[in-house]
């Protein structure tokens, strides 16, 4: 049996974004695999998939995140993935006991100072003096779990933080606190292969020209709507082996 049986993906709004991710994971993938949309009731379904679940959802989107994973019966291994994000090749991934929530560590690349100045210093003191590496080890981009457990307890858990957490970082500081409570065991991923972060051309072309056989690309910063279907358009053309 391979792993992940099953894909699934959260997303409101306008639907572009994750249409490419939904083709770049049928093209790579094949159309075995069972592709979960989670969305809210206004957003229309991507083409696809093959189960969309539009439900109602809290407007605050960290805790429309983590309603929307948690209300997803997880009886199989569960690849959960941004929706900025594009499979570049076939991968498997081990199976998972129970209690295992697979993740990437944040990387070099990937962390930032909250010094004086920033947004974070301003509205998170929690943050103040620290980096993204010290309270958000985890990247929520790649989350592989057996059971909805997991975001229910990060759900209770974000409803009892401050308001500013609901609207962003709710998902990442959660997660460190349930990784960190006993409850769960956790399995490392490699973050180069698994979820490797591209902001721009230049960091396109050394994934692919990179002897690391990346499987997934996150889009990230100002100009990531622009880059992705770029090279979405590279990579089917020329399919990574």
């Amino acid at each position: 049996m391979r792993n992940p049986g099953r894909i699934a993906f959260f997303w409101v709004g306008e639907i572009a974004v994750p249409a490419l991710l939904v083709t770049s994971i049928r093209h790579a993938m094949g159309q075995e695999i069972e592709i979960v949309q989670l969305s809210d009731r206004s957003t229309a379904r991507v083409a696809g998939v093959t189960v969309c679940r539009n439900m109602k959802l809290s407007p605050n989107i960290m805790v429309a995140r983590l309603e929307a994973y948690s209300s997803l019966p997880v009886t199989q291994p569960t690849l959960f993935l941004d929706a900025d994000m594009l499979v570049l090749r076939d991968f498997d991934l081990p199976a998972l006991s129970e209690n295992e929530v697979g993740v990437t560590l944040r990387s070099e690349r990937d962390d930032v100072s909250f010094g004086e100045g920033t947004r974070e210093w301003r509205e998170y003191p929690e943050f103040r003096g620290r980096t993204a590496a010290d309270v958000m080890p985890y990247v929520y981009s790649f989350v592989y779990a057996r059971s909805e457990v997991l975001f229910v307890r990060q759900l209770n858990a974000l409803r009892k933080l401050p308001k500013r957490f609901h609207q962003w970082y709710g998902d990442q500081v959660t997660l460190k606190s349930e990784l960190g409570s006993g409850r769960f065991a956790t399995k490392e991923f490699d973050a180069d292969v698994f979820n490797r972060t591209v902001r721009s051309e230049s960091e396109l072309e050394e994934v692919l020209k990179s002897s690391v056989r990346t499987c997934l690309v996150h889009f990230k910063g100002p100009r990531s709507k622009e880059l992705m279907p770029r090279a979405w358009k590279r990579i089917s053309a020329h399919p990574l082996s």
